[in-house]
């Protein structure tokens, strides 16, 4: 648990990171483009591949801190265990489709990397590496899920389960606890 915990924080920095250097990269091809007429070559394949980093990388640390869009509408009026055993079959078929998903990206990862696909532009960007990290992002993301319904299940077990709390009532606890 606690190797997958330092493996989401470093994904976590790095998705940052790919985000600060976007910025970078847009801030910087833009001014060239209007002071100098030269923009960054493929500035914008650039930013799709950075973009990857940004959106697949931080799925798990989302996960982990149950950070993800919960529809509560019809789960607000249940007690406890009821919302608990909710959760949990929806992280189980988030785990069952995730894991395919992932399988499939990896045989798409596999391809690129096999042909040396690469984008057509002016520096001839290969694919596979952004290929990778979204197969990496949702392998993490499906370990997670795996290791929150195995975590579940054990507390559903011990009778020491709780459900995730709702956004109003954090931002409630929040704003008492203040």
């Amino acid at each position: 648990m606690r190797i997958l915990d330092l493996i989401d924080r470093v994904v976590l920095v790095i998705a940052i990171l790919a985000l600060v250097t976007m910025m970078l990269l847009t801030t910087v091809s833009v001014i060239g483009r209007y002071l100098f007429s030269a923009p960054i070559p493929d500035d914008l394949v650039m930013s799709e591949f950075l973009m990857v980093f940004v959106v697949f990388l931080p799925l798990s640390v989302v996960q982990a801190a149950r950070e993800h869009v919960f529809v509560t509408i019809f789960s607000d009026w249940a007690p406890n265990k009821a919302k608990v055993v909710m959760e949990t079959i929806g992280v189980i078929v988030g785990f069952v489709i995730f894991t395919i998903i992932t399988t499939a990206v990896w045989t798409d990862f596999q391809q690129a990397w096999e042909v040396g696909a690469y984008v057509d532009g002016p520096l001839e960007l290969p694919e596979s590496p952004a290929r990778f990290v979204v197969f990496f992002g949702l392998a993490l993301f499906s370990v997670r899920l795996l290791v929150d319904a195995i975590t579940t299940l054990k507390a559903l077990a011990d009778g020491t389960a709780l459900a995730t709390l709702s956004e109003e009532t954090r931002v409630l606890e929040k704003e008492i606890g203040s």
